[in-house]
């Protein structure tokens, strides 16, 4: 037996379709009052605002051209002290681009080190990504501005925000102060021990070690106490570590006791 087949639709007979849920006002709303703003104010408000305490001074720095966001070429020249990592690339460039102003280009970044040690909302302004780059750049023209910065450094900042890498502002600096101390002969020179010295002690530990420098270096000594290495001293001179402290020659002869005998 055949199947019963179903009645043709008409032409003129009208298709249901399905129903559609009615529409959400809230993206219309939005778009409203986007429109409702002024086209600078409709940015800001997808983006994050910098800490209150940077608005007035954002208000009150010059507008930032864009010609100026460049940075000077490099003409001086490389650091002695070589770091292939993408700090120490830009630490590089700074240091290039210093000519005969690096003892001041190393003094302002070493403030701005400073700061950042000091002021966390600094801090945040600097490692914050979401704050808008151009309220972030007048911030930091303006704090530069009242610090005196060369305006090499001033570049150099906004040549990181321009390129997302300010974040790494800390770690730049650290980099750079390597290459400075590098170029001038000064060796940081770090000595531990179990209890404090005496100056005469110390006075002793630094002709000890300047004989052990390079010819024409230039200590910068630092003394420290550390209770678990029980006696003697370690002494770190740049990369070179010293280690006669009585820990480690308990460690060693405990090794050497616990080697099996032939």
């Amino acid at each position: 037996p055949r199947a019963a087949q179903a009645p043709p639709i008409s032409p003129s007979s009208p298709q249901r379709q399905p129903a559609q849920p009615p529409p959400s006002p809230l993206p219309a709303m939005f778009r409203a009052a986007l429109r409702a703003l002024p086209a600078t104010s409709a940015r800001s408000a997808l983006r994050q605002q910098p800490p209150a305490f940077l608005r007035a001074a954002v208000r009150t720095a010059p507008a930032v051209a864009p010609a100026a966001r460049h940075f000077a070429a490099a003409v001086g020249p490389k650091p002695k002290h070589e770091d292939g990592t993408l700090e120490g690339r830009y630490a590089t460039a700074l240091f290039m681009a210093s000519g005969g102003k690096l003892d001041k280009v190393y003094a302002d970044m070493a403030a701005l080190r400073g700061m950042m040690e000091e002021s966390q909302d600094f801090k945040l302004l600097v490692e914050t990504p979401g704050i808008d780059p151009e309220n972030k750049v007048a911030a930091l023209e303006s704090v530069c501005k009242k610090a005196g910065s060369d305006a090499a450094v001033v570049n150099f900042l906004k040549v990181l925000v321009e390129n997302k890498r300010i974040h790494m502002l800390q770690r730049i600096i650290d980099l750079f102060e390597v290459f400075y101390r590098a170029e001038k002969g000064l060796v940081p020179c770090k000595v531990t021990s179990a209890a404090p010295l005496s100056s005469k002690q110390q006075t002793e530990v630094k002709k000890a070690m300047e004989a052990r420098a390079e010819k024409g270096s230039t200590l910068i000594m630092e003394f420290n106490t550390n209770p678990a290495i029980l006696g003697g001293l370690v002494v770190k001179m740049g990369e070179a570590v010293f280690d006669n402290s009585v820990a480690t020659r308990l460690e060693r002869l405990q090794t050497q006791l616990l080697v099996p005998l032939s």
